[in-house]
C-alpha cells in the first residue's frame, strides 16, 4: 500500500492512500496539499477515486469542493456532519469501504463532531480529530463530551493495539505538557516528548505510535484506570472512574 500524509497550515495533516491503480484523499483541508499528494499519487500509478472525510470542520474539508472538481472524485463522509461538505455518498452504517483495490474499515467515533468516523487501513488507523498523541478532540464546535466519553470507553478499547495512530494534527509538543503535568511520573509521556521536540528541531514530523503505546501515554484513554482517578484526585476533583473521569480530563485540558 502506498501510505503518504502532507503537512499544511501550521499543524494539520492531510493523507493519501493507494492500493494499485485505486486512490483516496483522506482529510485534504487545503487545495494544494491535496493536489500535491494526488500527483504523487499518479507519479506512483494510482489515481484519487474519493475524497473522504473524518469528520467536519474548515481546517480539514475546505480543500473538498476544489478537490471535487479538479480531480473528478466524489465526497465520502458522514452526513451528519453535512453543515461542513456536502458528501456525495454518506458514510451513516458503513463499516467498509471498496475503491477498486483499496479497502478501508469505517469505525464510527462520534464526539468529537455527531459524525466522526476512523479509517482504518492495513496497520494504519486514521484518527481525524479524535485521537491525538497525548489527548483527545474537544467538542466546543458541534460535539458531544459525553458521545466523545463512550468512544474512548467502548469504541477505541476495542480495537488491536498494534495499529499505527495517524492523527489530523501534530499535537504533540501541545498536548504532552498537559499530561505531565497531571502524571509527573508518565515516563512513556515524557519520553514521547522528548522524541517529538526532537523530531521537530530537525524539522521533521514526529513518528507515529501505535495505538498500545498511546494507551500508555494518554490519560483519556485509561479514564477507568485508578491511577488517572488519583491523579484527578489530587487537584480536588473525585470523579467515579469511566465516564467522569473522562469528562473532568476533557474540563481540565479545555482549561489548561
Amino acid at each position: 500500500m502506498t501510505f503518504l500524509r502532507r503537512r499544511y497550515a501550521r499543524d494539520n495533516w492531510a493523507y493519501l492512500l493507494a492500493e494499485g491503480p485505486d486512490a483516496v484523499l483522506v482529510d485534504p483541508g487545503d487545495l494544494a496539499a491535496g493536489l500535491w499528494l494526488a500527483e504523487q499519487g499518479r507519479a506512483a500509478g494510482a489515481e484519487v477515486r474519493a475524497i473522504l472525510h473524518t469528520h467536519g470542520h474548515a481546517d480539514h474539508s475546505g480543500g473538498s469542493a476544489a478537490l471535487r472538481e479538479r480531480l473528478g472524485a466524489p465526497v465520502v463522509a458522514h452526513a451528519a456532519d453535512a453543515a461542513w461538505f456536502a458528501p456525495d455518498r454518506d458514510l451513516a452504517g458503513e463499516g467498509e469501504l471498496r475503491f477498486g483495490a483499496l479497502a478501508l474499515e469505517v469505525v464510527a467515533a462520534p464526539g468529537h463532531t455527531p459524525g466522526s468516523v476512523l479509517f482504518r487501513a492495513g496497520r494504519r488507523l486514521l484518527t481525524g480529530d479524535t485521537l491525538f498523541r497525548g489527548g483527545s478532540g474537544n467538542c466546543r464546535h458541534g460535539g458531544d463530551p459525553r458521545r466523545l466519553a463512550r468512544t474512548f470507553l467502548e469504541v477505541l478499547p476495542a480495537l488491536d493495539g498494534g495499529l499505527e495512530v495517524h492523527p489530523g494534527h501534530d499535537y504533540a509538543e501541545l498536548n504532552l505538557p498537559f499530561v505531565l503535568a497531571l502524571e509527573p511520573g508518565n515516563a512513556a509521556a515524557r519520553a514521547a516528548l522528548e522524541a517529538a521536540r526532537a523530531a521537530h528541531a530537525r524539522g521533521e514530523d514526529p513518528a507515529p505510535a501505535s495505538l498500545a503505546a498511546e494507551r500508555a501515554v494518554n490519560p483519556f484513554l485509561r479514564a477507568t484506570d485508578p491511577a488517572v482517578a488519583d491523579a484527578l484526585a489530587a487537584r480536588g476533583a473525585r470523579p467515579a472512574p469511566g465516564e467522569e473521569v473522562f469528562l473532568a480530563l476533557r474540563r481540565l485540558k479545555d482549561a489548561w
